[in-house]
């Protein structure tokens, strides 16, 4: 059974990286999926810290995708915080 994959990344600059490990998980081999519940613009929906936390509870690993400026991206910062509240 894959492992189910959330997937944390600043929306503003690593959407590509994002893009990236999405397609690593759609070849056949692959031992994880990713459910993209990513944004769709850089506006976020009212939510969107409760649908990412639901998500992040439902997956068995969260992946952050780190590039130069993640640690400045206030959702990626509140994600991490979400996925070690879950354990």
């Amino acid at each position: 059974m894959k492992k189910r994959v959330f997937v944390s990344f600043d929306f503003d600059n690593d959407r590509r990286l994002k893009d990236f490990i999405i397609g690593q998980s759609k070849l056949p081999d692959s031992p994880f999926e990713i459910i993209d519940h990513s944004l769709k613009e850089a506006a976020p929906e009212r939510d969107w810290e409760a649908k990412a936390n639901t998500a992040i509870k439902r997956s068995d690993i969260v992946i952050v995708m780190v590039g130069p400026k993640t640690h400045i991206a206030h959702g990626v910062l509140k994600e991490v915080q979400m996925a070690r509240n879950a354990n």
